[in-house]
């Protein structure tokens, strides 16, 4: 009996469920685009730029989704349940699917004096109560998120999310800026203790998943930067630390797994592209390992993605620069 015909329409549903595809419907898998974004629209007067942002977004048919990775206003305006109603509505108007992870703007900086009586964990549970009701993503097209919320030990994180496309393994991780919310006062210490041990939690269960369905490449999204020391805004790092350890694990999975892993993430507000995980620095050779720090405000453009499986390194990036934007002050 022949073997039942696998759609690629049901391949991808596969996928996106996480379910690993049987071996010869693994291959070839075709090339598919993205974007991504974060850290844009901070003053009031930015918001006219990122709308076009977007709509450049919105125009390219190609694209499978959108990834923003937090910071969605300056501190003072995403502290607010107007903002958050507002960049809500941008989001679900999107043409594609989209996908968010928190920054610390809309939450771990909302404190005295940053923003006058100002709580952090409420600002916390309003984002939660938003954003990632359901288990789909945002915009006028959708698809399948995996939720770590499905785990009852960690029902509380509904913002960190799986899916997979075309054999590359996709996962958003609730890292922040500001140490990680780590040291500014106890209640915040307690909520950063339980949060950190989701999220490696949730790192970890990303590689075993990408080792079991055999994927060819990861990218982990999350707003902070890891690497705090590096240049060209070199800063040392706080301690104790709210970073070190996802960074250290990030590190060992990307070791172990053997095959390109990128990290995206915004926060520094400084488009580059390296290797920052060097014996120079300290540790091991991950030639496998690329970091993309995502343009952020004043600088209103995006990041163009290619995923190629036939490619070795899988990923190719490309700014894409909005004319409107090009030399225009908010």
């Amino acid at each position: 009996m022949p073997a039942p015909r696998f759609t690629r329409r049901k391949a991808l549903a596969t996928l996106a469920a996480g379910i690993p595809l049987p071996a010869a419907a693994q291959a070839p898998a075709p090339d598919f685009t993205f974007a991504l974004i974060g850290d844009l629209g901070y003053p009031a007067s930015e918001e006219p730029p990122l709308a076009r942002v977007l709509a450049d977004i919105d125009r390219d048919e190609a694209l499978r989704f959108t990834v923003h990775v937090g910071d969605l206003a300056s501190a003072k305006r995403a502290a607010t349940d107007e903002l958050l109603a507002r960049r809500l509505a941008q989001f679900k108007a999107s043409a594609h699917p989209f996908i968010y992870t928190p920054g610390d703007n809309e939450w771990t900086d909302c404190h005295p004096p940053t923003v006058p009586g100002g709580d952090p964990l409420t600002r916390l549970a309003k984002v939660r109560s938003m954003f990632f009701e359901g288990e789909s993503t945002l915009g006028r097209r959708t698809f399948p998120l995996i939720r770590q919320s499905r785990d009852s030990a960690f029902a509380t994180y509904r913002e960190n999310a799986r899916w997979d496309i075309n054999g590359a393994t996709f996962l958003t991780l609730h890292v922040v800026g500001s140490n990680n919310g780590l040291g500014r006062a106890p209640d915040g210490d307690a909520e950063y203790a339980e949060r950190n041990k989701a999220n490696l939690a949730w790192l970890q269960q990303g590689f075993a998943h990408a080792r079991a369905t055999g994927a060819r490449a990861v990218m982990v999204l999350m707003q902070a930067n890891l690497f705090v020391d590096y240049n060209p805004f070199p800063g040392k790092p706080k301690e104790p630390s709210g970073l070190a350890e996802t960074r250290a694990l990030l590190e060992k999975e990307t070791a172990a797994f053997g095959r390109p892993v990128v990290l995206v993430h915004g926060d520094s507000h400084y488009f580059r592209i390296d290797k920052p995980m060097s014996p120079r620095r300290g540790g091991p050779i991950m030639e496998n390992f690329t970091r993309v720090e995502l343009f952020g405000s004043p600088y209103h453009h995006w990041v163009h993605v290619t995923a190629d499986a036939n490619d070795p390194n899988v990923f190719t990036f490309r700014p894409r620069m909005v004319p409107a934007n090009i030399g225009k002050k908010s």
